[in-house]
């Protein structure tokens, strides 16, 4: 596996999350690649990167049943790793070895462009208290709450969360303060809504299971 990640070499240090996204889905050489090979394939030198890369699928503009919970567990993950101050993030081996096509992958990539491109346009570094460590394991458990939200399989419950997760880390990737505070109003946004829904849904469920038992 070390030598299929190094012959991908797309990690550069300065190019855009959405062209290393991109370009790993691209040039991989395998037909399916796992979580675990992403993360080689990125280096693991970021948390911004590897955030970024979870949340993508569930900023496609289709719902697509079942994704959520699969990119969602490891962008937990990821955060509360982040929040704890870990040096670098790590995933257990039950989700290392989770594989996706490559064109999949590509496809996601590809409909995320879009998204990433328009912040990506705005961002430059502007440091203030929101970019230092402190502040970045803060960002990391409102990550990890947003990914709660995430998780949940239910539709309109998973992109703006996840949106918000994504314009955060590319935030804190460039030490772009204005674009991690937009992250967190878009999260704040993302999850009063999730809630609302989670909320609607669970009422009708113990509803419909009353009537069903007349309870």
């Amino acid at each position: 596996m070390h030598g299929t990640v190094d012959q991908v070499g797309v990690a550069r240090a300065h190019a855009p999350a959405s062209e290393l996204i991109l370009s790993v889905a691209r040039s991989w050489p395998e037909p399916r690649i796992t979580m675990g090979e992403l993360m080689q394939a990125f280096g693991m030198r970021s948390y911004g990167l590897l955030i970024v890369l979870f949340a993508l699928p569930n900023l496609l503009p289709i719902y697509i049943p079942g994704l959520s919970p699969i990119f969602g567990a490891p962008l937990g993950i990821v955060c509360l790793q982040l929040a704890l101050g870990y040096p670098t993030p790590r995933l257990p081996g039950f989700l290392t070895r989770r594989s996706m096509r490559r064109s999949d992958l590509e496809m996601i990539a590809l409909k995320a462009q879009a998204w990433l491109r328009r912040i990506e346009r705005f961002v430059k570094p502007r440091p203030s208290f929101l970019t230092r460590r402190r502040a970045e394991r803060a960002i990391g458990a409102y990550g990890a709450f947003l990914a709660v939200i995430v998780i949940v399989p239910l539709p309109f419950t998973n992109g703006p969360p996840s949106l918000a997760c994504a314009i955060m880390a590319i935030g804190m990737m460039e030490e772009d303060s204005l674009t991690i505070l937009a992250g967190i109003v878009v999260g704040l946004f993302g999850a009063a809504l999730g809630i609302s829904i989670i909320g609607t849904v669970w009422v009708l469920v113990v509803t419909a299971f009353q009537w069903a038992f007349g309870l």
